[in-house]
Parts: structure tokens; sequence; C-alpha cells
């Protein structure tokens, strides 16, 4: 293993508190580096919160254009293009990766993609994901992992698909698809993930 890295701060994690954390500290001066697995900027930014959200603003769009008489609005027929909800997500997802970079670039912070595990006090070994390991020690040792969605113990409640952290977003365009196609046809069965559904 290569000769340890020390920084003044080491963040494993960069979520929300991780990266606003790093950028902060490199901005003041100080060496800093984060340690980040896959999602640079977590998890809400990359596969839950928001591209959940934005997906879930297509189908208020569509439901709002669907209804658009009762404000006297008078539109034509509808259809809901998965392929582009998805890729709208994913150039915001895109466009938010970006921005994160641009900062992590300003601030001085090193981003270091890959695992770390700790194997001495304030010492990271870094399994990097490009290949080859780094070990790292800082000063000061912030441990921003994350959380994990929890699904509470309710009769009925696990057959209701609902996403999270281990759910893939083709979930949320079945479900949009489906309240689409329910409006209708009365029926609650998903057409395949791709198909336009018009109203």
């Amino acid at each position: 293993m290569s000769q340890p890295d020390r920084f003044e701060v080491l963040v494993l994690g960069s979520g929300s508190g991780g990266k606003l954390l790093a950028w902060h500290m490199g901005r003041a001066g100080r060496r800093t580096a984060v340690v980040e697995r896959r999602w640079i900027g977590g998890s809400c930014r990359n596969v839950n919160c928001m591209p959940s959200k934005n997906e879930i603003h297509s189908a208020k769009v569509a439901a709002l254009v669907r209804h658009g008489a009762e404000y006297g609005v008078t539109t034509g027929r509808v259809a809901i293009d998965m392929a582009t909800v998805r890729d709208r997500k994913r150039k915001m997802v895109d466009h938010s990766i970006a921005a994160q970079l641009a900062h992590y670039k300003a601030s001085g912070a090193e981003l270091i993609m890959g695992s770390g595990r700790f194997v001495a006090p304030k010492t990271l070994a870094v399994r990097l994901n490009d290949g080859g390991t780094r070990m790292l020690v800082g000063d000061r040792v912030f441990v921003n992992i994350g959380t994990h969605a929890a699904i509470p113990s309710v009769p009925g409640l696990e057959a209701v698909p609902s996403p999270t952290s281990k759910r893939s977003s083709s979930t949320i365009c079945r479900r949009i698809s489906s309240c689409s196609e329910a409006a209708t046809w009365g029926s609650n069965s998903p057409r395949p993930i791709g198909a336009s559904v018009a109203t």
C-alpha cells in the first residue's frame, strides 16, 4: 500500500453535509479530501429525492393538463413519453453532478472516488474506483455516509410500490403510466416502461 496522504480535513461520503463542509474548509485554505464510493453529492441528488421529484413533477403536469377544462383551459390529447421523462431527469442529475465537480475544483477540496474503510484511528484505506489504493490520514475526520429508507411494518404496505434508495426509478415510471392510464381506461395495469400513454 502507498504512503499515507495527510489532510487537515478528511470526509467519508459526499452527501449534503460532507460536501458543504469540505468546500468551506477547502476555501478556508485547509487541505481537504472527500472519499465517495459512487454518488457524487450523495444519493439524494442522484437516485433518491431530486430524481424522484423530477419524475413525479411530470405526472403532476400531466394531471394538470388533463384537468385543464376545469380551469377554462382547452387542450387536445395528452400523451406521456416515458423516454422523455427519464431523459429530463437524467439531464437534471448530470447538471447537478457537473455543478458539484465545479465546486470541488473552485474550493480546492479533493474528491477521491473509491470505497474507504477505517484501518486505524483517523486513517482510511481507499480502494479507488479506477484501480489501486490510497491511504489517507486526517487531522480531523468526518463520517458522512448517509442513510437508507426504512419502511414501517404496516400490514399491506410492502405490496405497495414506492420509491426508496433500494428501488429503481422505473418503479416511478410504471406508476406515472399506470396513474395516467387508470384515469382514462379505469385500469391500474401499467403499460410497459417507455410506452406512450394517451389521456
